[in-house]
C-alpha cells in the first residue's frame, strides 16, 4: 500500500508569519527537514501554538519518524476548531498505521491499526465530509481484518498441534452448538452466534477450548464485517494531492 494523503494546515499567525509560510513552501517542494527547521523555529516564540504541534507533526511523519509525529498530533488532536481537530486526527490514524506497518509483531500491528480506525472515525465525526478519512477507513479495516486472520489461522494450527491430547473432545451438545453458531455467523447474526458460544462455555467443560472462536466473532463486530469494499481502492496518487491551506 502506498502513502495515504497528509494534509498540511497553515493560518496566518502574524508573529510567526514568516517561519511558518517559510516552513510552508519548503514542505510543499519536499524539503520536510527544512520545513521542520523553521517550524521549530516558530516554536521558540510560541511552544504551545496548536498550529505548530500539527505542522511538526505532520513533517516528522514525511521523515518516517512515526513516535515523534505521534506525540505532536495527540497534542495538535485537541484543538478547538473541529476542522484543524480533523485533519489531526486523521494525520495521527496514518501515523499509527505506519507504525503498525513497521511493527514486527502481528500482535502489535493489530492494536495499532485499531488505533488508526479509532482517529480515522474521530476525523469523520468531527467532519462529516472528509472524504479521505472515508475512504482510509476501508482501507485500514481490510488490511486489519487480514492481519486477523491470519492471526487466527496461525492460532488455529498451534492449537490443533498442542491440544489434540490436552484439551478433551467436544461433547455432542457442543458439537451441536457451534455448528449453530458458525452457521449464524454466516448468516451475519454475530451477537447472537457470541451469546450462544458464551453460553456454552459456561455449562459445558468441553467447551473452553472454543474462546478463541468467540473472541473472532468479538473482533468480527469490531471491525463491522462486510465493510470490505468490493472493488480495489486505489490510494496509488493520494500524495499528489497534498495541498497547503
Amino acid at each position: 500500500m502506498r502513502l495515504f494523503l497528509v494534509m498540511l494546515c497553515v493560518l496566518s499567525v502574524s508573529l510567526f508569519a514568516r517561519p511558518i509560510n517559510d516552513g510552508n513552501k519548503l514542505f510543499k517542494n519536499g524539503d520536510y527537514a527544512g520545513a521542520l527547521e523553521k517550524y521549530m523555529k516558530a516554536r521558540e516564540a510560541e511552544p504551545a501554538n496548536p498550529l505548530l504541534f500539527y505542522n511538526i507533526g505532520t513533517c516528522q511523519y514525511k521523515l518516517g519518524n512515526y513516535d515523534e509525529a505521534k506525540k505532536e498530533l495527540e497534542s495538535a488532536v485537541r484543538m478547538p476548531d473541529k476542522k484543524m481537530a480533523a485533519k489531526a486526527a486523521y494525520n495521527l490514524a496514518n501515523t499509527h498505521f505506519r507504525i503498525g506497518e513497521k511493527s514486527a509483531e502481528g500482535s502489535e500491528r493489530i492494536a495499532a491499526w485499531r488505533e488508526s480506525v479509532a482517529y480515522l472515525k474521530k476525523a469523520i465525526d468531527l467532519d462529516n465530509g472528509f472524504e479521505n478519512a472515508k475512504k482510509n477507513v476501508e482501507i485500514v479495516q481490510r488490511k486489519l481484518k487480514e492481519e486477523l486472520d491470519k492471526q487466527k489461522q496461525n492460532q488455529d494450527q498451534n492449537q490443533d498441534q498442542n491440544n489434540d491430547q490436552k484439551q478433551p473432545p467436544l461433547s455432542e451438545k457442543a458439537k451441536e452448538v457451534l455448528a449453530r453458531a458458525l452457521q449464524l455467523c454466516k448468516d451475519g447474526k454475530y451477537a447472537e452466534a457470541k451469546e450462544m458460544l458464551e453460553n456454552l462455555i459456561a455449562e459445558d467443560e468441553t467447551a473452553g477450548q472454543l474462546s478463541g472462536h468467540v473472541q473472532r466473532i468479538d473482533d468480527i463486530i469490531e471491525i463491522k464485517a462486510g465493510r470490505k469494499p468490493k472493488t480495489k481502492i486505489d490510494a496509488s496518487n493520494t500524495d499528489n494531492d497534498l495541498e497547503v491551506i
